[in-house]
């Protein structure tokens, strides 16, 4: 089913004209022409510039981010990071340092896109295309003094994850390879863009036992455990750990 999406599109001028709404599936990909507008390319063939920011955009719409491709259909590209319509991408072809990334519009000759964005970058864009956010979920366990065991649940922001032992009580989770194509491959400064929780297995910890979770680096978060006010080793107990990442 399409979703409809609110757009100010402007006239050749540059003034806002047409305020209204579209349909999702008539785009099939848009580009970024400014910091703060975006131009959309229709299934009819059209384009239009619109007043809204291509991060909104591909949000809304639902949009794919391929990165910023270096060629369309072998002709240099300058035009920025690209999204696509998921109903147009039919296929990415890895290659040794690039990606072929086919549409299937015009279907008399379609679109080729050349990016260096990874397989594992377009399918993160393409599993948090419609929900506007990236999903990280694994459990945790710490015992003695080495880095927590992580058992992965869920993993739409890297290609994997490492447990780091800092000191007692604190560990962090360093994410490899952050997808540029999801949340700009980073968690932004004072846990902008993230939304964490953490919640012990098991037995219910007892009042005095908390745990807190924030951003620690750009590709880390911090996990930390405490008995009172005491960052204490051995409480992280099968703790499932939720972060999620918006952009």
């Amino acid at each position: 089913m399409s979703k409809l999406f609110n757009l100010s599109f402007q006239n050749d001028a540059g003034a806002p004209d047409s305020p209204g709404a579209i349909t999702d599936d008539n785009v099939v990909y848009a580009q970024a022409t400014q910091s703060t507008k975006t131009l959309l390319i229709f299934e009819n063939g059209t384009s239009r510039v619109a007043n809204n920011t291509l991060a909104a955009t591909k949000v809304g719409l639902g949009l794919v981010s391929i990165g910023t491709p270096t060629a369309v259909n072998g002709n240099v590209w300058s035009g920025g990071e690209v999204v696509i319509n998921q109903s147009y991408l039919t296929q990415v072809y890895n290659g040794s340092s690039s990606r072929r990334v086919q549409l299937n519009w015009p279907s008399t000759s379609p679109i080729v896109f050349t990016t260096t964005a990874t397989v594992a970058d377009i399918t993160a864009a393409a599993l948090a295309a419609e929900k506007g956010y990236a999903d990280f979920v694994c459990t945790l366990t710490q015992t003695g003094t080495t880095a927590p065991t992580i058992n992965v649940i869920k993993n739409e922001f890297s290609t994997g994850v490492t447990t780091v032992y800092v000191v007692p009580g604190e560990y962090y989770l360093s994410f490899d390879a952050m997808a540029p194509t999801v949340g700009g491959g980073l968690f932004s400064a004072n846990n902008a863009n993230i939304s964490a929780s953490i919640i012990n297995g098991g037995t219910p910890t007892a009042a005095a036992i908390n745990f807190a979770v924030y951003r620690d680096t750009g590709g880390s978060i911090t996990v930390k455990s405490l008995s009172g006010s005491t960052p204490t080793d051995a409480l992280l107990s099968n703790a499932m750990l939720q972060i999620r990442l918006y952009y």
